[in-house]
């Protein structure tokens, strides 16, 4: 069975999606952030980034998100998840999803938790603005 670590709110909940819409037999298992889990010893042995989601597979431990809904597409054919039998299409998809993970997701985290990034306050207010600023781009 898969197992999949998430914590409510965050990206995780795009593969929970997916291993829904796949039918796929999975359990899951909260981190809890505001208790930092995410740095414990014990989840720091499933996937030492410290963040989420990490899918548990009878091959091994998968992390990020466009990583991940591949394998539950590939896995679970029958579900239509992605266009696996056509190449350029699949690669249109993974280019979308990649942007969403390397360029949407790492602004929401500049403008929601500017700490991670600078410790000055005045810093925090610059990231949120500019958050704004680039989100509000047409998307190309």
């Amino acid at each position: 069975m898969l197992k999949l670590f998430y914590s409510p709110g965050s990206c995780a909940l795009a593969s929970r999606i997916a291993l829904e819409d796949a039918g796929a037999d999975y359990e899951v298992v909260r981190v809890d952030f505001a208790k930092g889990e995410q740095r414990s010893p014990e989840y720091l042995k499933i996937n030492p980034k410290g963040r989420v989601p990490a899918l548990v597979t009878g091959k091994g431990i998968l992390t990020e998100t466009p990583a991940i809904l591949t394998y539950i597409a590939q896995s679970f054919p029958d579900a239509g998840l992605a266009p696996l039998d056509d190449a350029y299409a699949l690669a249109e998809m993974q280019a979308f999803n990649s942007y969403l993970s390397s360029t949407v997701h790492v602004n929401h985290a500049h403008g929601r938790r500017g700490a991670r990034w600078a410790d000055d306050e005045s810093s925090h207010a610059d990231m949120k603005r500019k958050v704004s600023q680039t989100m509000a781009r047409p998307w190309n």
